[in-house]
């Protein structure tokens, strides 16, 4: 049984969504491989709020001028940028995780990346059960 947690995470004012994936993909998530080594988790998933193409003659680079598609509920329900699933072996790999996380050479540095692109004020991470999962019956 693995143990996950749920991030949901903002962009910093003023960086494009463009600008913040890219970081994210290519600065963020190799410095976290580097830092953590084994300690990295098992996976590490994100899913990007799908946004329209905003509107072209704003300087507005917040998601008020990219509104999420949204099927059911508010544009500003869905005002995070990427959720993300972290999935560890068992609490104690992610617990060996976060006090790794924790430690002032690496929290340094990991929180010198994050200013470059994320608002720290607002990230939200939490533990998660178990998904429980219902697929499609076979014909």
């Amino acid at each position: 049984m693995t143990y996950t947690i749920v991030a949901f995470i903002w962009r910093k004012a003023g960086l494009s969504l463009s600008d913040f994936k890219l970081h994210y993909e290519t600065n963020h998530i190799p410095l976290l491989l580097s830092l953590m080594g084994p300690l990295f988790p098992l996976t590490h998933s994100r899913f990007y709020i799908e946004r329209g193409p905003g509107i072209t003659s704003s300087p507005d680079a917040s998601n008020t001028s990219y509104a999420p598609v949204v099927y059911v509920g508010t544009p500003n329900d869905f005002d995070y940028d990427v959720y993300c699933e972290l999935a560890f072996e068992d609490i104690a790999a992610f617990q060996a995780f976060h006090a790794r996380m924790q430690a002032a050479e690496v929290a340094g540095k990991i929180a010198e990346d994050e200013e470059k692109f994320i608002d720290r004020q607002k990230l939200k991470v939490a533990a998660v059960n178990e998904p429980v999962v219902t697929t499609r019956p076979s014909q």
